[in-house]
């Protein structure tokens, strides 16, 4: 997964950025807490 490229970056530096195992994680639980927060907020907005 591609996360972000410079193009600016000096040569000597990757243009790609690719996270690791652990960010993909990381990533993925913040993902599922935010949508998870998100669900309950629009259930007790229709109460």
């Amino acid at each position: 997964m591609l996360l972000a490229s410079w193009p600016a970056a000096p040569d000597d530096w990757p243009r790609l950025v690719h996270p690791t195992v652990h960010q993909m994680l990381g990533l993925c639980a913040a993902l599922t807490v935010a949508t998870t927060a998100l669900d309950l907020s629009n259930r007790l907005a229709e109460v």
